[in-house]
């Protein structure tokens, strides 16, 4: 007869598998270029996580018929609340000493959102919105996990109960465990069913965002609460289910990448491993997994596994701005030893003191007390930094409005068109705006409230420049590259009489084409675009008093196809010549203005303080920086308008961040306000006269 085993039974290979999970996760990090799925190790965790507060849970309902809420929810805060929220405070002192201002708004923003514990709901909103994607990751970017598992431990042991009282059958003094357990096994079954079911469809529609969804990881938790609640039976086939599993997490880690489709059905793939090392029980022999999983080193790094968590990551983003230069080999492993360093005193001096202490323990309350405190101290400490940031940004554009108001020589793109007399190109004074300050422009309203998000399919109704009795209309669209001549255009528009409409949209170039990302998993993004273009397709052909229409785009960063039933011979070039030949019929001035050079890739504003007093080190061969454009080799098959101003970002060999000192790009991609204005004379003289007042 099958005997369960001991209640209180420490299972060592448990351990174990926490530091496998770990590092996967760290190795990933570290490395990964060498182990691109690693990220299950998250997923193993979760697995872990809901398997042993169900065993906890599942005893306390049979032994006494109730949860004690309180007493749940307060262990759960001394165990992973003082490291945790120290490690957020001593980070975030890390990002104000060593890194660049232009990361202290995400930071702030992120640490409170992790003190708060819903720091992967953030991460799901920026994962969608367009401008938070080209920022760099925050300190607290992997509190994302570590925020899934809270929700879930505040919602678990009310769904248990749920589960076990709606049969009315948790009071039963005979068979009241078979009755807990069958009550739970078929409601945690439904559970993870719609859980993955949910999963499966969110991440087809959107990965990013499911990656970080609750909803899409309860199944998860859950299939380790099903391993707790249906008792283990040791059987002859134990060793190779173990084998097994640990054969699908190794094997997810080696196999998947950043590009595969996950969560989702894959996912099953490394939480069905986990399940299956919980459920070949107790180590064996040396012939079963579970015994080498045991071996001490593993059980050791298991121990520490928390806080290696925590620390890794902060380490990993804050060295680089400390050495100054991104990590090779050498300052990789330094991380790995600091990490295990630091985890071994966090565990030792902070997570055990304060978790079977009696400073948390004396009474009750104490645990709440503390967690209360100290979420309010990160949350108002944010709250603190993001004011001064916002005065501090005023006042930063106060002084460049008085700066681009002087007449100096050699300023922003003077000094190439003057680089013999203006030398360096870059320029050798003070910045007419700080990169803190340019960092931030994505957040303003030009960029806010003129630019169609990755949802909408509408324009925004955004108009500037002169907006009463005004001389000409004129309209903007295309993608987020061209939001960025906004400033520009908002210029030309109050000196020559034009009121402007934007009609851009974040990643959705003006075209009759479909555009593809490879970064987009779904088609729901591209569809939207198609909608969208059709839109601004109609408004343009049905209002009359629109004379010019300018297009730009960051057209280097898709690829294109035909849409269904609209065949193109080459999409890339002729969805935007078939589009500029319609508005041209129609009556439309068009101006396709050439794309910007490419940068390095890394936030110019952070490249010019990583390297300050060698702004060239941020600079591009102009060979590299300019692909071919076909948005200009549609125009000039129609025969539309082509502007370009890449001689006012590159000489002859380099195409420079920062020219007379002004900060060119505002983040990789982007035309900075301040270079986006000083650009205005040179776009009016490559214009038509019927659009300028003389």
């Amino acid at each position: 007869m099958h005997r369960p085993p001991a209640r209180d039974a420490f299972r060592p290979e448990l351990q174990g598998l926490r530091a496998v999970a770990v590092a996967l996760v760290v190795a990933f990090h570290l490395w990964p270029d060498q182990l691109r799925g690693g990220y299950v190790g998250v997923d193993v965790f979760f697995v872990v996580s809901g398997f042993l507060i169900t065993s906890h849970l599942v005893r306390e309902l049979v032994d006494t018929g109730r949860l004690d809420l309180p007493r749940f929810w307060g262990r759960r805060i001394r165990r992973l609340l003082p490291a945790g929220l120290l490690v957020l405070a001593l980070s975030a002192v890390g990002v104000l000493l060593l890194a660049p201002a232009s990361a202290w708004h995400a930071t702030g923003r992120q640490v409170a959102a992790s003190a708060l514990y819903v720091q992967n709901w953030v991460l799901a909103g920026d994962a969608v919105d367009y401008l938070a994607q080209d920022q760099p990751p925050t300190v607290a970017q992997h509190y994302w996990s570590l925020s899934v598992e809270e929700q879930l431990y505040a919602f678990w042991p009310l769904l248990l109960l749920l589960l076990v009282t709606v049969p009315a059958r948790l009071r039963r003094a005979s068979g009241s465990e078979q009755a807990v357990r069958r009550a739970l096994s078929l409601g945690l079954v439904l559970v993870c069913v719609a859980s993955l079911a949910w999963s499966v469809h969110a991440t087809g529609q959107e990965q990013a965002t499911a990656y970080f969804s609750t909803l899409t990881r309860v199944w998860e938790f859950g299939a380790g609460a099903l391993a707790a609640v249906v008792l283990p039976r040791r059987t002859s086939a134990s060793r190779v289910v173990g084998w097994a599993g640990l054969l699908a997490v190794a094997g997810s880690a080696a196999l998947l990448t950043e590009a595969s489709a996950f969560p989702g059905w894959v996912a099953l793939v490394p939480v069905l491993g986990t399940v299956a090392l919980l459920r070949a029980g107790a180590p064996g022999g040396r012939s079963t997994a579970g015994w080498w999983l045991a071996r001490r080193p593993l059980t050791f790094l298991g121990d520490l596994s928390y806080s290696v968590y925590l620390v890794h990551w902060p380490l990993l983003v804050l060295l680089p701005w400390w050495v100054g230069h991104d990590l090779g080999t050498p300052e990789r492993l330094l991380v790995l030893v600091l990490t295990v360093a630091l985890a071994w005193l966090s565990t030792t001096f902070v997570e055990n003191p304060l978790r079977q202490g009696r400073v948390l323990t004396a009474a009750r309350w104490r645990p709440y007390a503390f967690a209360a405190t100290g979420m309010a101290a990160l949350v108002l400490a944010n709250v603190a930094l993001q004011g001064e940031l916002d005065r501090r940004e005023a006042r930063a554009a106060d002084q460049t409005a008085a700066r681009l108001a002087a007449a100096l020589p050699c300023r922003g793109p003077d000094a190439l068109a003057n680089a013999e007399r203006c030398r360096p190109v870059a320029g050798d004074g003070p910045l007419v705006t700080p990169p803190d300050v340019v960092a931030a422009q994505g957040r303003q309203w030009l960029v806010q409230e003129c630019q169609q998000g990755a949802e909408g399919v509408a324009p925004t109704g955004c108009r500037v420049g002169r907006l009463t009795g005004a001389r000409l209309r004129v309209a903007v669209v295309g993608d987020s590259h061209g939001t960025h001549w906004v400033p520009l255009l908002k210029a030309l528009g109050e000196q020559q009489g034009w009121e402007v409409l934007v009609m851009t949209k974040s990643a959705c170039p003006a075209t009759d084409a479909s555009r593809y990302v490879a970064t987009e998993t779904s088609a729901e993004r591209r569809l939207r675009c198609d909608r969208f273009n059709d839109a601004v397709d109609r408004v343009l052909l049905a209002d009359r008093s629109v004379t010019d229409v300018f297009v730009s785009g960051m057209f280097s960063a898709y690829t294109w196809s035909a849409r269904p039933g609209a065949p193109l011979d080459d999409p890339a070039v002729d969805g935007f010549a078939r589009r500029f030949a319609r508005w041209s019929a129609a009556g439309k001035r068009v101006h396709v203005i050439r794309d910007i050079p490419l940068t390095r890739g890394e936030l110019v504003p952070d490249c010019l303080v990583r390297h300050r007093g060698r702004p060239e080190a941020c600079a591009v061969p102009r060979a590299q920086a300019l692909p071919a454009d076909p948005a200009v080799a549609a125009a000039r098959r129609v025969g539309v308008d082509v502007v370009d101003l890449s001689d006012q970002f590159c000489d002859a060999r380099l195409c420079y961040a920062q020219v007379g000192d002004v900060i060119a790009y505002r983040d990789r991609t982007h035309v900075s306000f301040e270079y986006s204005r000083l650009l205005a004379p040179y776009l009016a003289r490559q214009l038509d006269p019927p659009l300028l007042q003389r």
